[in-house]
């Protein structure tokens, strides 16, 4: 899985060859096709790989208020996913590669998912503006997408990095109901 992901991230899927995968790995390649049933079944569960590492690390911030958790833990995705490997496959290669909709329901699983119930936990307690928690989530894993990518394309510069995390902030105080505001 770790050399695929290196291929994968390197090359892209069109790019990559299992031939080149399994001789980087010092395997054969049908002990690559034992496991996976082509090289679609490699870069899905490689995608899917790289979505259990962001949910985990969305849910290591050690804050007790969802709120603030929510926030820390967007600013700790950035740079995340900010790294070449995330967005290569994440970002560009999964949507086409897997589908939209495939991929739609494989983002639910994870992050997309996770944000979405935690949402739905602060739009409950009145802690967010009642706005349907599905738009937001999409709202920010827009957000979150596009803030990465502006601090890989700058190679982590820290005025870019200043600059989205300002802009992060400002979003997330507008969704912030009246009377949860500091």
């Amino acid at each position: 899985m770790a050399v695929a992901r290196r291929h994968f991230a390197r090359k892209g899927y069109n790019e990559t060859d299992i031939v080149d995968i399994a001789r980087d790995a010092r395997l054969t390649t049908g002990a690559i096709y034992h496991h996976f049933k082509n090289k679609l079944a490699l870069f899905r569960a490689v995608a899917e790989e790289l979505e259990t590492e962001i949910l985990v690390a969305s849910n290591s911030v050690a804050v007790g208020d969802p709120w603030e958790a929510l926030h820390a833990a967007f600013e700790k995705l950035i740079d995340l996913c900010a790294r070449p490997d995330v967005q290569r496959i994440i970002f560009i290669e999964a949507p086409q590669v897997i589908g939209p909709a495939a991929w739609r329901d494989i983002e639910m699983q994870y992050a997309f998912g996770a944000l979405r119930n935690t949402l739905d936990a602060l739009r409950d307690a009145n802690r967010i503006k009642p706005y349907s928690t599905e738009y937001i989530a999409c709202t920010l894993l827009a957000l979150l997408r596009e803030s990465s990518a502006e601090v890989a394309r700058t190679r982590g510069s820290s005025k870019a990095r200043e600059h989205v995390s300002e802009l992060a902030s400002g979003v997330f105080n507008l969704l912030r109901t009246r009377h949860d505001k500091v």
